[in-house]
């Protein structure tokens, strides 16, 4: 088992309340986003012994899940992501990701989805500042989960905490910006590659709020109470509550990422902290034991999809 140190991220869109629960986080930045564990070059998270999780450069030998939290305190991009086959000829992954809202504001809502026909028509779209009359808008709440697979055009609104669990990708095309500037210039938007990475008809998930899941799969008992947000080729997203001590064993062939997201959920053993989203990195078939009362998440990855 491995703990890791988030690292933050400034963004325009950010606020102060990472910075809050992550004291190292720059005081004069607006920080929108805490990579908890991550092993892409665009930002790797190292382990208390000062170690990335591989430090590899090849996108098919870096660990393939990328783990954050985001604050949405001003809305952001309009923005949509590639599936594997086009992002190869960038060099980098596709980016199947999800969210789990953990915060919002009352009337807080998320860009979900889209309702134009045709490439044709979203582009023009874009070309003459109507794309958000072809957006669809959901108003979220926490605890629910919503799937954002490759093709999804999607935003966050302003007034979100969420979980995201993603491929490791930092690939993004952005298809509207509010004509937002940073540093004095308007963000760069990526309509061509944006319109093209996107799916048509748009189809996207209800929101859901976990399925009761024993996640056999990979631990070796049934859990009792734990619920399933996802289940992809890349990664299974799952939360449980921890009430006293937990043991379970991980099954040969994953790896298991744990997040703690509410109480003083630690493994046991480990110093009790005051630190929000602590993170620890299990092995194949290596045991697991919890202490404390709270929630946490639970991230599982076949290692078929990454080289060790």
């Amino acid at each position: 088992m491995r703990e890791f140190y988030p690292q933050v991220k400034p963004r325009v869109w950010g606020g102060t309340k990472l910075r809050e629960w992550f004291p190292k986080a720059p005081d004069d930045q607006l920080i929108g986003e805490a990579w908890l564990l991550s092993d892409h070059p665009s930002g790797r998270t190292i382990d208390v012994e000062g170690r990335p999780i591989t430090g590899e450069n090849d996108p098919n030998r870096w660990f393939p899940v990328l783990i954050k939290v985001l604050h949405a305190n001003a809305d952001l991009s309009v923005q949509v992501h590639p599936d594997d086959q086009l992002a190869a000829e960038k060099g980098d992954r596709g980016k199947t990701e999800g969210w789990l809202i953990l915060e919002a504001k009352e009337g807080a809502k998320i860009c979900y989805g889209h309702h134009f026909a045709t490439r044709e028509e979203m582009k023009q779209a874009i070309e003459n500042g109507k794309i958000t009359s072809g957006l669809r808008y959901l108003e979220v709440h926490p605890d629910e989960f919503y799937p954002v697979p490759p093709g999804t055009v999607h935003a966050l609104g302003a007034g979100l905490i969420v979980l995201e669990v993603q491929q490791a990708s930092d690939l993004t095309y952005r298809l509207y910006d509010y004509d937002r500037l940073e540093n004095g210039k308007p963000r760069q938007l990526h309509v061509d590659d944006g319109v093209l990475a996107s799916s048509f008809p748009q189809q996207v998930e209800s929101a859901e709020c976990g399925v009761p899941d024993a996640l056999t799969e990979w631990l070796m008992e049934p859990v009792t109470g734990a619920v399933l947000y996802d289940r992809q080729p890349y990664f299974e997203f799952a939360g449980m509550i921890v009430e006293g001590q937990w043991e379970n064993q991980l099954r040969q062939g994953f790896s298991l990422v744990i997040i703690a997201l509410e109480g003083d959920v630690r493994p046991l053993g480990s110093l009790d902290t005051q630190m929000p989203f602590r993170t620890w990195l299990y092995g194949d078939a290596e045991k697991i034991e919890l202490t404390g009362h709270g929630k946490v998440a639970l991230v599982a990855v076949p290692t078929q999809t990454h080289i060790k």
